[in-house]
């Protein structure tokens, strides 16, 4: 009977210890007046949609104090993940104790985390497409394929510049390919792909209706993109749920800031 208990200890340690080590921390480093920390997975496949992002972090200095004014962007990423903390330069932070969970997401069309929503000339505009689509289990998320017309009519007023040198000037629509609007929750993120990438597009503008904290994105994807290049473009949409999700726990001790 001990011995049984002995090997379950061993056995319960061993994936304790696996968990853990699947969390890997790229770098700490010292930047002026921040400290950088870089997580990764060790064993994440490199699949186009296996995506990691921070959960939790406690972040404590050799002295036991705990790190304050953290910042790190609460979105998926397919590599890495950073996370930074602003301080006092003259202060020494050295033999640091980082600790905390990693969510893993995993989107499946079976676990209904993934969608291919097809091409773009055969979506409706103007409407949320999760709900009339994929799922009506969540009313609080939205995407949606937008035009002109809608845009003006949420931001009737808009104009920007982009240099202090340059005068205000009205959005020109037809410099972008794509125009979407999205809303995540605080515990289900709605992810896009557009043509199969992630980080889509150059030159683009983000506009966020306080309102409704509704998101939209006007994006430029090729210079001289034809009408039916846009008709082909092709939209898959990421939306967290549980049943897609692994949370990993790592906890490093006495980590050398450089």
């Amino acid at each position: 009977m001990k011995k049984l208990t002995t090997l379950l200890l061993l056995i319960m340690s061993t994936v304790s210890l696996y968990s853990q080590e699947k969390v890997v921390l790229s770098h700490t480093i010292k930047i002026s007046d921040m400290i950088e920390i870089s997580l990764a997975l060790e064993n994440k496949p490199y699949g186009r949609f296996h995506l990691i992002k921070i959960d939790t972090l406690t972040t404590t200095n050799y002295n036991g104090q705990i790190l304050q004014n953290n910042f790190f962007e609460n979105i998926f990423r397919r590599a890495n993940v950073l996370a930074r903390y602003n301080i006092d330069e003259h202060k020494k932070y050295r033999n640091m104790d980082i600790k905390g969970v990693i969510k893993y997401f995993k989107p499946s069309a079976n676990e209904k985390s993934y969608f291919n929503l097809g091409k773009l000339k055969d979506l409706e505009k103007n409407m949320n497409l999760i709900d009339n689509h994929l799922t009506k289990n969540n009313s609080t998320i939205y995407f949606g394929i937008v035009d002109s017309v809608y845009i003006q009519q949420v931001f009737p007023d808009f104009k920007y510049k982009l240099s202090e040198e340059d005068d205000y000037k009205g959005i020109d629509f037809e410099s972008y390919d794509l125009m979407y609007v999205y809303k995540s929750d605080i515990n289900q993120d709605v992810i896009i792909a557009v043509n199969e990438d992630l980080d889509h597009g150059y030159n683009n503008l983000t506009l966020t209706d306080k309102k409704t904290n509704m998101i939209y994105k006007l994006i430029k994807l090729k210079r001289n993109m034809t009408a039916d290049e846009r008709d082909d473009i092709k939209i898959e949409l990421m939306i967290e749920n549980e049943s897609s999700i692994e949370r990993i726990p790592f906890d490093f001790k006495n980590v050398v800031v450089k």
